[in-house]
């Protein structure tokens, strides 16, 4: 080794521990810079993938998200995550439900999912006061924000535009399927019915529960009602069979008209009880969200009780009957 280049080596050893704790520096910097930015920040675009509080990047493309607060009972929720998502699509916004989500294990949901308990926190609330009430001014955000969408949300037309992929997103998840399946297949084989064909199915859905003496207006089902809405079916089908689900089964058994063939479902789980009647062609409604996506699900015509706020009560107040229910759906 020369002289001249035995200095340059000594250079060179004394240099490389610099760079490398200029790099080391630059690295913690940067993520510094990125979690600290990360809540106001909207998440990337795409579906059916995970995203923790650490996956945000600078250099994504702005497009806002929508976290649905999903809260009450599983009919609640499901106009919460129906109204989140076509705000979502139409906006071309994100749309971020929790992993651990009730509806996620009930239904087979295709869309982003999140582990993280914080991801959504810093989001700006969006809050429906209405509850059965359409607000056109609600969604009247940009598809930029980070958007927290919650409470009732309970009118068709804030997903009716989406009304074929809000249906593939509620598809009951395999194992439910089978049991609605297996349990309708029992009935017919048990009343001697060859085929699924030959007979109507007309699922009823009679809530009681809460509702019985609730102070916030609510008309429950009376016997009287369950008259009219089981003779507007006899009417017009001749084979025909209700299978009712309830809260309350004693009292519905004993208010249940006799003159039709009635059968009793309670499988111990909601899902399962809500499934098999989903499973028939037509659907009776009482009061209730719950009640409500039964007949949306079901597809066929629909019966509800027409007077279901009691005058001058809170929940009149908050009832748009035409926001509500459907316009083909018959109010008895």
């Amino acid at each position: 080794m020369t002289e001249k280049t035995q200095p340059l080596k000594q250079k060179l050893l004394y240099l490389a521990p610099c760079i490398l704790l200029l790099f080391s520096v630059y690295a913690l910097l940067r993520q510094l810079f990125v979690r600290s930015t990360e809540t106001n920040l909207p998440v990337p675009l795409f579906s059916n993938k995970m995203v923790s509080t650490y996956s945000y990047r600078v250099t994504e493309k702005k497009k806002g998200s929508i976290c649905p607060i999903l809260q009450a009972g599983l009919g609640n929720r499901l106009f919460q995550f129906s109204t989140s998502f076509a705000a979502a699509r139409n906006k071309q916004m994100e749309l971020i439900v929790p992993f651990d989500a009730d509806i996620r294990k009930v239904f087979q949901i295709n869309v982003t999912f999140t582990k993280s308990k914080g991801l959504c926190k810093g989001f700006r609330k969006v809050l429906d006061k209405a509850h059965a009430t359409y607000d056109k001014s609600l969604l009247n955000f940009s598809s930029t924000d980070n958007i927290q969408l919650g409470t009732g949300l309970q009118s068709w037309k804030y997903f009716d535009m989406y009304d074929r992929q809000i249906r593939k997103q509620l598809t009951f998840r395999k194992n439910i399927q089978n049991v609605a399946e297996q349990t309708i297949l029992e009935i017919l084989q048990r009343r001697k019915v060859k085929s699924r064909k030959s007979i109507t199915l007309v699922g009823v859905h009679i809530r009681r529960g809460d509702k019985v003496g609730n102070h916030d207006g609510f008309n429950i089902a009376t016997p009287e009602y369950l008259n009219r809405s089981v003779s507007y079916y006899a009417n017009k089908y001749a084979n025909i069979l209700f299978l009712v689900i309830s809260d309350g089964m004693a009292w519905s058994k004993n208010n249940m008209p006799s003159h039709v063939p009635v059968e009793y479902i309670s499988l111990g789980k909601r899902e399962f009880d809500m499934a098999s009647v989903v499973a028939c062609d037509h659907t009776i409604m009482t009061i209730g969200t719950f009640g409500w996506w039964i007949g949306y699900l079901t597809g066929g015509e629909v019966v509800y009780v027409k007077d279901a706020a009691k005058k001058g009560s809170r929940f009149e107040r908050i009832l748009n009957s035409e926001d509500h229910f459907y316009p083909l759906w018959v109010g008895l």
